[in-house]
């Protein structure tokens, strides 16, 4: 009886120590065999299982990094990438390369549990990374603001729970939702483009995060394109009431026969805005969207400084 027992003691042991903070998500997980009390983990994100909330924390994405500020999970973040500048605060942590080019051997020196990236990373860096002990969880860049809210959601159950995490996202979120509320029907119709190229158009289409954003305002005229790419006869035809301008680009680049062309350079309806709005979207797009609707309605339609960090616009007639 006490070699049946000490099997059975042993065989406990060993399926308990099997259990990890976190792990690959290789299938679904196993339904429980009774109804029980709701739980805050396991959670699953990505490939991974998570059956705590991670301890410390790499970032090779400055969205995530300031996302995590915005959680609250701060304390967590022990690396983050060269680019990771927001908050201040974030400068004081060592930087470990970036995702294009991440220095491996720092990373697994500091050996953070986890490790987040918006942009996969090299197959032998990732081999690497497992052979440390180092979970990697990429966090898909957006493509549209409900992409967006889902990375909230997702880091908020890693760090959180499932119990507290959706609220927790909810909470965070609660003002840029409100401000894109608030935006709906600022004009008739709008475009944001990136780069002119001769005839061809680099814009926010409707496959993009840009696009996505840009279509709160009103009817974004490139909603139907993609690739971010639309042509000068286009935007003709379709003749936005409003034009905004990745900085550096300015109404100057764009060919005088082509800007006669359109309304919204006769109107004063064009505006020069920081890229950043669309390349690293984080909740604290919320007062620039508030900002850029203000242009559009009058509110303050003269010139519109942008403090939170993303956005500065000038109508061309300031120019």
């Amino acid at each position: 009886m006490k070699k049946i027992l000490s099997a059975f003691t042993a065989a406990l042991m060993l399926l308990l120590c099997s259990c990890t903070a976190i792990s690959e998500n290789e299938d679904a997980l196993p339904a429980a065999a009774t109804v029980a009390e709701p739980q805050p983990y396991p959670v699953e994100a990505g490939n991974l299982i998570f059956n705590s909330s991670p301890v410390t924390v790499g970032s090779l994405s400055p969205a995530v990094t300031e996302m995590i500020y915005e959680l609250g999970y701060s304390d967590r973040l022990i690396c983050r990438s060269s680019y990771c500048d927001t908050p201040e605060e974030v400068l004081s942590l060592p930087e470990t390369g970036s995702a294009a080019n991440p220095d491996i051997d720092k990373i697994i020196s500091y050996a953070p549990e986890l490790l987040i990236t918006q942009s996969p990373i090299a197959n032998k860096d990732t081999v690497r990374l497992s052979e440390a002990g180092i979970s990697l969880l990429t966090l898909p860049a957006p493509s549209s603001l409900e992409e967006l809210y889902d990375n909230y959601a997702a880091l908020a159950d890693i760090f959180a729970g499932s119990i507290e995490g959706n609220s927790l996202a909810e909470n965070t979120l609660a003002d840029m939702k409100s401000a894109v509320n608030e935006a709906k029907n600022s004009c008739e119709s709008i475009v944001f483009i990136m780069n002119i190229d001769g005839d061809e158009i680099t814009a926010g289409t409707g496959d993009s995060f840009a696009g996505d954003l840009f279509s709160v305002f009103g009817r974004n005229i490139a909603e139907n394109d993609t690739d971010y790419t639309i042509t000068a006869e286009e935007l003709i035809k379709a003749d936005p009431q409003y034009i905004f301008l990745a900085r550096p680009l300015s109404a100057s680049d764009f060919d005088s026969e082509l800007a006669e062309q359109l309304s919204a350079f006769s109107e004063d309806h064009v505006f020069s805005i920081d890229a950043s709005l669309t390349e690293r979207p984080t909740a604290r797009l919320a007062e620039t969207i508030r900002s850029v609707s203000e242009v559009m309605t009058g509110t303050n339609a003269e010139t519109t400084e942008f403090t939170g960090g993303y956005a500065e616009t000038h109508e061309t007639s300031g120019q």
